[in-house]
């Protein structure tokens, strides 16, 4: 319709008697401008869409983040988290953040997450020592318009450093345990011998 229009104004423009140079511009521009409508609103790139990062927390820990672009969304459902080729690593159970309650035609009653989504992922590690692993991202969404994309997924290479490990309990902890023992053992006989003299001195009295 809008070819239709434009040849429209064109042939107007051309035979109308008050034609002029500054006609032809306002026609350049008012074309530009009809081009702009017609296709600035493009669906973006899925990376662009859905630009996914993650990092190195501390030893133990990594964090993980998608920027979403405005009117853009994420399935909650959709999101899983993979380690490849780490022997002696894995996820640790993490909770992806709530989102808003949506009724889809494709997936039924699901989550959907805007803006920014980030949250930590915990490890479990064997070997402790530095190493490099692969973290693989699962996600999907859509546009608000309606139009949604083909399951994603995201591959980021981390250099984790050398795990924490836990500190053994000091020794003199069962040392104090036991002298702890040994004085209510103490204290036990100490009142039962006073009890007993008490007992004594009571019957004397009353001879």
């Amino acid at each position: 319709m809008s070819r239709y229009l434009l040849i429209f104004l064109t042939i107007f423009a051309f035979n109308s008697p008050t034609f002029a140079a500054d006609s032809l511009e306002q026609l350049v521009r008012n074309t530009a401008e009809l081009k702009l409508n017609l296709f600035g609103d493009e669906l973006l790139q899925p990376e662009q869409a859905f630009e996914f990062s993650a990092n190195v927390k501390n030893g133990n820990t990594l964090f993980v983040s998608w920027e979403i672009a405005p009117n853009y969304y994420l399935y909650r459902e959709k999101i899983k988290l993979e380690l490849l080729n780490s022997d002696g690593v894995k996820l640790g159970d993490y909770t992806i953040p709530n989102g808003l309650p949506k009724h889809d035609e494709a997936f039924g009653d699901v989550e959907v997450l805007s803006e920014d989504l980030n949250f930590n992922v915990p490890l479990w590690r064997e070997d402790h020592g530095a190493q490099t692993v692969k973290l693989r991202a699962y996600f999907q969404g859509c546009a608000e318009r309606g139009v949604c994309y083909p399951p994603m997924t995201k591959d980021v290479m981390l250099d984790l450093p050398v795990a924490q490990q836990l500190e053994a309990l000091p020794e003199i902890a069962p040392v104090q345990s036991q002298n702890i023992s040994v004085t209510m053992t103490i204290l036990l006989i100490f009142s039962i011998i006073v009890l007993i003299l008490s007992a004594i001195i009571a019957i004397r009295f009353k001879k």
